[in-house]
């Protein structure tokens, strides 16, 4: 159990956060024709598909992981111990969530002057910006 493993199922979990507010709206959407979402289920897909931004973290780790397993092999096992390894992946959920909270308050504290439909999907801060009713 190397830390470059323990990183990445980490890397993992991080993935299946991110592909499970996506395809279960898919499929919904798809099967039922029915393409609305309430506010707050908009809210919490969007902390959910901005917590994806801590994968870019986590492959920095990763990097860091391997650039000290190829440039220091005789210091590895002192230099990346579990303490490390935890922090490490402590850090890149706590700068997902926290990044993913900050675009989430951002996105969902502007008044929404009616229902409208949005065309896009994935990247949805600029659409969801769009309908509000003050100058974003």
């Amino acid at each position: 159990h190397s830390p470059m493993y323990f990183l990445l199922s980490h890397l993992s979990l991080i993935d299946l956060a991110l592909i499970s507010t996506t395809v279960p709206k898919i499929a919904i959407n798809f099967f039922s024709g029915k393409k609305s979402i309430s506010k707050v289920a908009c809210g919490t897909r969007i902390f959910f598909f901005a917590l994806g931004s801590g994968e870019c973290l986590l492959l920095t780790l990763v990097s860091y992981d391997r650039y000290v397993a190829i440039c220091k092999p005789l210091r590895y096992p002192i230099i990346m111990n579990t303490n490390i390894c935890l922090k490490m992946a402590l850090v890149s959920w706590g700068g997902g969530a926290l990044n993913a909270l900050i675009n989430t308050i951002y996105t969902m504290h502007f008044p929404f002057c009616c229902s409208r439909e949005i065309h896009y999907f994935f990247r949805e801060f600029p659409a969801i910006l769009k309908l509000s009713c003050k100058d974003t």
